[in-house]
């Protein structure tokens, strides 16, 4: 959706001799970036109301916590792979001209 999204400025980059693979890296840095981000504080918000609940946070549940964030970052990462792939599909000239 965010590629769709920022098709035009992506157009752009292109136009003034960015090439594929560096955005597509653009891509893929936004991705890690968004998933570390949510990822961590995800679990650092739910280990912080855990240990404001119970009162203590069990080495089990920080392990079980970092396993999933890192799941999450996984999961962001892959997920952004396929709209960097298609990043070469966008119709640069149509995208410059509608803008």
């Amino acid at each position: 959706m965010n590629i769709r999204d920022r098709a035009a400025e992506l157009a752009t980059l292109r136009a003034t001799g960015w090439t594929d693979a560096a955005l597509g890296r653009l891509i893929g840095y936004e991705g890690l970036l968004l998933g570390v981000l949510g990822a961590f504080g995800g679990a650092g918000l739910g280990l912080g109301g855990a240990a404001w609940l119970v009162g203590e946070l069990p080495s089990a549940l920080v392990s079980v916590a970092a396993t999933v964030a890192a799941a999450g970052v996984l999961a962001t990462c892959l997920a952004a792979i396929v709209p960097a792939a298609l990043l070469r599909h966008l119709p640069t000239a149509r995208l410059l001209a509608e803008e």
